[in-house]
């Protein structure tokens, strides 16, 4: 089997295709995909903290630091140190970050129209079925 043919090439190939139309939709609102990532999350549920921001991306907790200090400097989040336990800090959006959702996705949608154009609607079950079962594979 040639490289080309693996299905982890073809996995990070993809997603590599995925990210740059992601990057380029995102841009002209001064968004990286990173920030994206943290934005679709804290748009479920704000007041995490950096852990479990980092969890729910699935990335580590150090990578994310630039991350969040980007948004904060843009004034899309900020950080309120836990009443509870004052070693950690809790995330939230601010008025800027929550309007961003109805502007970014849409963007997201149009780029998921763009990558499944060519696919029924059962193929696009299929594939979200297939990649879920992949991951699972993985995980255990």
């Amino acid at each position: 089997m040639s490289a080309d043919q693996s299905l982890g090439y073809q996995i990070r190939y993809a997603y590599r295709i995925f990210v740059k139309a992601l990057a380029d939709e995102l841009g002209p609102h001064r968004i990286t995909t990173g920030q994206w990532s943290a934005l679709r999350v804290l748009w479920q549920q704000e007041g995490l903290s950096q852990v479990e921001l980092a969890q729910h991306m699935m990335v580590e907790k150090a990578s994310l630091t630039a991350v969040l200090k980007a948004m904060a400097s843009e004034g899309l989040i900020t950080r309120v140190r836990n009443a509870e336990d004052r070693r950690k800090v809790n995330i939230y959006l601010t008025a800027s970050g929550r309007r961003l959702k109805s502007k970014i996705l849409p963007l997201i949608g149009r780029i998921n129209k763009r990558a499944t154009r060519r696919l029924t609607s059962a193929e696009v079950h299929q594939l979200h079925t297939l990649l879920a079962r992949v991951m699972i594979n993985l995980q255990n």
